[in-house]
């Protein structure tokens, strides 16, 4: 181990294990017995309980905590998270997400179910959306959660809960602005159509940026205009409750922002002339949602029915030499030279509509055997286009000056059913015993056509129309958990994950199986102070799904790594150190290798976050807060597909926010990766050079806000 790592580790537990300083005398005592850390309620098991009765690894963040990070999009709280990360390539929709040293692989599932209020996301892409508003509570859930969430949380599971309409109106407005002239709107209206009966809840967003990664040219390529609406109504009729939710995205955003370098050297130096490009990528972004969920309380337990339904289109245009002007040194990728061609384009489509139904049934949770059955169902289709080709005249996307030359649009269809079961046992006042299930089944297939019109298919090299696949898979999983007093709480965990294999634009990927052991750790410490959390791992993983930088169409390579191993391990602590000082901070360990010993790829060999948030009343109704967030990301391994293997330094990320708050209004400033540390979050060879995507650099701004 470098000795950087070793010392980043030791810094880390030495930081976690502090508690708060002695009490001085008796008037100290009497205050610290206010201070008590706030109880964390999460739904992670289908049912609310207690975060330290959990016996999973979970981290969760309140409605306070995301407010005073910050917390507007998935990266921020990945960022807050240990052993886990996100990477961000050529496209919002193309994110890399990592968990326990298992990742993403393109057009494939992501390797976390994603749960927004309950409704399953479908794809990747409905991840990573854009603004995360008006959020209550969001739960990461690490280790395979598969018996519960179904194929595709082999690695874990990311439960996102909104605020819940309310009986009094409420009416909320915030803004900021920051670099790159990034201007956001936000606003929520709440209250009563009929009185403790029919609840509402209305919200906006409003996005405006030129971009913070800028061309040669001085062109912002990560510039975006985005505009969101969302709706809910909530009808509470005693023991039945309906809530349904409608939401609106529309969004044009810079894509296909990377870089060319001329070594793998370069990998980590950022004194770079910058991208080049000819043609400044676009891509056009639409999600429409609808979901309805009825809960029952039928005395002995609560039915739930939850159906959701999505369509989001996405449309991409950009440069595929990803240099400027004529004769930019292609050949070979596209069987030509290039000196007719102005620049290169990629022409990219990926359109996913979903819908879901799931329908349970759980047992009250005031027993001693508390249990409960359900049954989900998925039908998706995919439109996928992929062209290239070369631009003869003009810059923009303009059919009379594009020769396209490759051409291949494709529809991917999978219907899933599954069936499974949870039941908890308190063997003893202390003991808890846990046994899950789930049987998944998927049946896929994939056709590619000519052209948008769909009429005419193209045959594969084997002359097979429809490619066709089908995966079926149990995922048990058992927990034992002992309570060795109201604030210790160990426990021991067996479980096996899944994810379905997929079509890559006709490429038929397998699908992946993990074995799982977990021995964990819940403390309630300093009479309520401090949380002390932590959690050992082991992985046998099969068939793991793995994407590369390729330098021909399609320009990925989704491929299977035979077998893996990974070990590991996760501390997370949380302290009142005083009555305006909280401290938070984690540690996660990866040690992630194929056979044969090699690292696998996209996994960083350990990750340190730290927090202090700073509360001090000013008086007169005045609050100042001040928070700092630390991330340390360790060494992570990127692979291409030409054979290449580089390995991404050890980054350091710092955040700052300061607020002045007064009874129901805030002004405030920011300050995103303070030390404008930058990493590359993809990097393979194409052949003319070496395709680098690169992290946001520094970012500065002001906010400000009211409710009433």
């Amino acid at each position: 181990m470098k000795p950087r790592t070793r010392n980043a580790i030791v810094a880390c537990t030495a930081l976690a294990t502090i508690l708060p300083a002695p009490i001085a005398n008796a008037a100290d005592e009497q205050a610290v017995e206010t201070m008590v850390l706030e109880e964390i309620v999460v739904t992670s098991r289908r049912r609310a309980e207690n975060l330290q009765s959990v016996p999973d690894s979970v981290t969760a963040f309140g409605s306070q905590a995301i407010e005073r990070a910050g917390i507007d999009d998935v990266q921020d709280f990945v960022d807050l998270t240990p052993n886990i990360s996100m990477r961000e390539t050529f496209r919002a929709g193309v994110t890399f997400i990592t968990i326990r040293g298992i990742t993403t692989g393109q057009q494939g599932w992501a390797p976390v179910t994603y749960v927004v209020d309950g409704v399953q996301a479908g794809s990747l892409d409905a991840i990573n959306q854009g603004a995360l508003t008006d959020i209550e509570r969001i739960e990461v859930l690490k280790g395979p959660q598969g018996a519960l969430y179904g194929a595709g949380a082999i690695a874990g599971a990311i439960n996102i809960v909104t605020k819940k309409p309310t009986n009094e109106m409420e009416y909320k407005a915030q803004a900021s602005y920051g670099s790159g002239n990034d201007m956001k709107l936000s606003g929520v209206v709440s209250g009563p159509l009929v009185e403790d009966r029919v609840l509402f809840r209305l919200g906006a967003y409003y996005r405006n940026t030129d971009g913070v990664i800028e061309s040669t040219d001085g062109d912002g390529l990560d510039y975006e205009e985005q505009i969101s609406l969302k709706g809910r109504l909530l009808f509470d009729f005693d023991a039945l409750t309906i809530d349904v939710r409608g939401a609106y995205s529309d969004v044009t955003a810079g894509a296909a922002a990377q870089e060319i370098v001329a070594s793998p050297d370069l990998i980590d130096n950022f004194d770079t002339p910058g991208p080049a490009r000819g043609v400044r990528g676009e891509e056009k972004r639409e999600f429409k949602e609808f979901s309805a969920k009825i809960d029952w309380d039928m005395g002995g337990g609560t039915l739930t029915s939850v159906t959701g339904y999505s369509d989001i289109e996405q449309d991409l245009f950009g440069s595929a030499s990803w240099q400027k002007g004529p004769g930019v040194g292609l050949f070979g990728p596209f069987g030509g030279p290039t000196d007719a061609f102005n620049d290169f384009f990629q022409d990219l489509a990926d359109n996913f509509e979903t819908f879901t139904q799931d329908v349970r049934f759980a047992s009250n949770s005031d027993q001693r055997v508390r249990w409960l059955v359900g049954l989900s169902y998925m039908d998706r289709r995919v439109d996928n286009l992929l062209s290239v080709g070369g631009l003869l005249q003009g810059l923009e996307k303009d059919e009379g000056d594009m020769v396209r030359l490759l051409y291949r649009p494709d529809v991917r269809k999978d219907e899933i059913w599954g069936g499974y079961g949870q039941v908890s046992v308190d063997v003893t006042d202390r003991l808890e015993l846990t046994g899950a299930v789930r049987y998944d089944t998927n049946n896929y297939n994939a056709i590619q056509y000519t052209d948008l019109s769909y009429t005419t298919p193209v045959p594969t090299p084997d002359g097979i129309i429809t490619q066709k696949a089908k995966n079926s898979r149990w995922q048990p999983k058992i927990q034992l958990s002992y309570d060795w007093s109201d604030d210790v709480m160990t426990y021991v965990t067996y479980a096996e994950g899944f994810r379905f294999g997929f079509f890559n634009t006709g490429n038929l990927t397998a699908p992946e199986d993990t074995k799982n052991y977990e021995l964990g750790l819940k403390t309630t410490l300093a009479d309520g102070r401090v949380r002390l959390n932590g959690a050992l791992f082991h992985i046998d993983y099969s068939d793991q799904q793995f994407t590369s930088v390729i330098g021909e169409a399609p320009f990925r390579l989704t491929t299977n790594v035979p077998q893996a191993n990974i070990n590991g391990g996760e501390l997370e602590v949380s302290a009142l150190l005083t009555e305006e000082l909280e401290f938070s901070g984690g540690l996660g360990v990866t040690d992630a290798k194929i056979k044969g010993g090699q690292r696998s790829p996209g996994t960083p060999e350990y990750s340190v976050n730290l927090s202090l948030t700073y509360t001090r009343e000013l008086g007169d109704g005045w609050d100042l807060i001040s928070r700092a967030d630390y991330r340390r990301q360790g060494t992570m391994m990127l692979w291409d597909g030409a054979g290449g293997v580089f390995e991404v330094e050890e980054k350091d990320f710092l955040n700052l926010r300061l607020k002045l708050r007064h009874d129901n209004w805030f002004i405030g400033a920011f300050a995103d990766n303070l030390t404008n540390e930058q990493q590359a979050n993809d990097f393979g060879s194409v052949g003319f050079g070496y395709l680098r995507a690169n992290s946001l650099p520094r970012v500065i701004g002001v906010e400000a806000g009211f409710s009433f």
